[in-house]
């Protein structure tokens, strides 16, 4: 984005500064707005579609402009920012008043804006739909493959043969730390008492920081962290944990771990929360759901104490996991918004 630094005037860090400024800023930027431009006008698209809400500035602007005469404006959102970043903040993260104001007001103008919103779940659709978008397309997050292919070998830099173990994967997103300090805070005694918890991803750093850390210690006594691994080792982890945990708590949109815990065909351990966007799989074998942490670690532990057989998952049970799928019911409404079989461009 050519020009984007010398141009931008970024608000000053304090209690009401709004980060949604800089959002602000880069569409007023002559050099990065004039890339933008140039971009949309050699593709000469009939529909634009922008995933990033922080973007709608420069849309807006696009609009204004006169540059997107009879494009229709999709908007494809991964989570409902509002509640987002509304979990965010709970998490520790630093958002001023200002911020969340201008969100609530950026994601109820998109709403009312687009020609067609896309959410994750039916979760956020609804909520859209609360705020005053119409149409809403309903199209879940997904995963490239099913079933990770076994390499026993490559576990054994980090675990002694045939040591059982839960597996958390995340990214560094607070709400993710959140929720694992979040259930084993609330656990009582020690509940987990076999096997490890393997804790994979720059989540790690997070949950280690954490202030409530100490006092999750309970629980993650048991626990490994192992940061980022890559793509082989990740597939070799999943294959052979004796349960997948999803412990989330906090935040909007849906979770793709929860697709890729899914096809992975292991047991999972998962809050309902982590499920939004895949309630549709909750009754397939080896998936249990509680909210109650003492239940959640119990269910966890007992995976951990019993090499029992685990019930398998079909491939066919797992098929709309696969990105193909997912995505279908995007395509399909972006098709019937250009052939105007749903309503068009609101200019």
């Amino acid at each position: 984005m050519p020009g984007v630094a010398g141009a931008l005037k970024i608000p000053p860090a304090g209690e009401d500064a709004s980060q949604i400024a800089f959002w602000d800023a880069i569409a007023a930027a002559p050099d990065s707005f004039a890339a933008f431009a140039g971009a949309v006008r050699a593709a000469r698209p009939d529909l634009l579609q922008f995933e990033e809400p922080f973007l709608w500035p420069v849309v807006r602007r696009l609009q204004a402009e006169g540059q997107l005469k009879n494009v229709a404006i999709v908007h494809s959102s991964y989570n409902f920012e509002t509640t987002a970043w509304r979990d965010l903040r709970h998490a520790g993260a630093p958002l001023s008043d200002a911020s969340l104001r201008d969100v609530v007001a950026l994601e109820r103008e998109i709403a009312l804006a687009c020609d067609l919103i896309i959410s994750v779940s039916e979760s956020d659709a609804s909520t859209f739909r609360a705020i005053g978008a119409s149409p809403v397309c309903v199209a879940m997050n997904g995963t490239a493959s099913l079933l990770p292919t076994t390499d026993a070998k490559a576990l054994d830099a980090y675990l002694a043969a045939r040591t059982p173990y839960s597996l958390f994967v995340s990214s560094a997103h607070p709400p993710n730390a959140h929720g694992l300090i979040d259930l084993a805070v609330a656990a009582t005694g020690h509940p987990v008492r076999h096997g490890e918890i393997l804790i994979c991803g720059e989540v790690g750093g997070l949950i280690r920081a954490a202030p409530r850390v100490q006092q999750a210690a309970r629980v993650l006594d048991r626990a490994r962290y192992l940061g980022w691994v890559e793509s082989g080792l990740l597939d070799a982890l999943y294959a052979g944990a004796r349960a997948v945990i999803l412990p989330k708590t906090l935040g909007g949109g849906s979770n793709l771990k929860t697709a890729e815990a899914l096809a992975s065909g292991r047991p999972i351990v998962a809050t309902s929360r982590a499920f939004e966007g895949f309630e549709a799989f909750t009754a397939l074998p080896g998936v249990t759901i509680t909210d109650e942490p003492d239940r959640f670690w119990a269910a966890v532990d007992t995976l951990l104490s019993d090499a029992g057989a685990i019930p398998p998952r079909s491939r066919e049970a797992m098929a709309g996991l696969l990105w193909r799928e997912c995505l279908k019911p995007m395509v399909q409404a972006a098709e019937r918004l250009h052939a105007g079989q749903i309503a068009g461009p609101r200019r």
